[in-house]
């Protein structure tokens, strides 16, 4: 799989919430995962990541490779997560999968009943895309 992008203005942000994170979330797999992607990640400026990339505050439409089942959800800092709305944490599982990829990437994540495989079918909505570089 090719190598994660993110934009340095995302970058800054969440490398300064790893180092606010209590000591509980920092002994966690995710903490680790989400520490060593975002460690090995290619950081660009806000105004050359491809419109394709899944970034902070960004809405992507998924299928589930197996049930064939669509789903859309947008990746949000912790504070901004509500399950209800489908904003989703980028220090979950499936935030940690999402952030960085791009439009065709497979990915996955526990689901009731196993491992789902998502596909990003499309990203209906990316802050860079139309000139918000501060959410």
């Amino acid at each position: 799989m090719n190598k994660r992008q993110i934009t340095d203005y995302d970058y800054k942000r969440l490398d300064a919430l790893l180092k606010e994170a209590p000591v509980e979330f920092r002994n966690s797999d995710i903490f680790k995962k989400f520490s060593t992607e975002l460690s090995s990640a290619q950081i660009l400026p806000q105004k050359k990541i491809s419109k394709s990339v899944v970034t902070m505050n960004t809405r992507v439409r998924l299928i589930e490779l197996t049930s064939k089942k669509k789903i859309e959800v947008t990746i949000t800092y912790p504070k901004e997560a509500n399950a209800n709305e489908r904003r989703i944490s980028v220090f979950s599982l499936i935030g940690v999968e999402l952030l960085g990829r791009k439009l065709g990437d497979t990915v996955s994540w526990a689901i009731p009943g196993g491992m789902g495989r998502f596909e990003i079918m499309e990203v209906t909505f990316q802050p860079e895309s139309v000139g918000n570089y501060d959410l």
